[in-house]
């Protein structure tokens, strides 16, 4: 009986754990213009609460040459690559290439504040 009712408290915690923590996802965009690669990461309203990844060790903006620096750069607070695609647009002489890496954040789960 013992063991029945620990197994159902871990088991109750485990299922616990899971509903307090949910993801957030962000975006890593990345154009060819000209031979050079123009890249962005957009948080979608969590901008201003994820801007101090993207600020180096003297709180400058940091610029990103490629979308695996950047990458590389959201992987250090925990970040993963969740998924990729790329958007092709334009005519037969005059192509250009849109590439989009989806990343998430597993975080733990925050109450949500009405007044922000």
């Amino acid at each position: 009986m013992r063991k029945v009712v620990l197994l159902l408290f871990v088991m109750f915690g485990i299922v616990i754990a899971s509903l307090a923590q949910n993801k957030v996802y962000a975006e890593i965009v990345g154009n060819e213009y000209s031979g050079a690669e123009a890249v962005t990461i957009e948080f979608g309203k969590n901008k201003q609460r994820f801007a101090y990844m993207l600020k180096d060790e003297g709180g400058k903006k940091m610029h990103f040459n490629t979308m695996i620096d950047a990458m590389n750069q959201l992987a250090k607070f925990g970040w993963e690559l969740e998924n990729t695609y790329v958007v092709v647009d334009g005519d037969y002489d005059r192509v250009s290439s849109e590439y989009h890496w989806i990343v998430s954040k597993k975080e733990e789960f925050e109450e949500r504040k009405d007044d922000e």
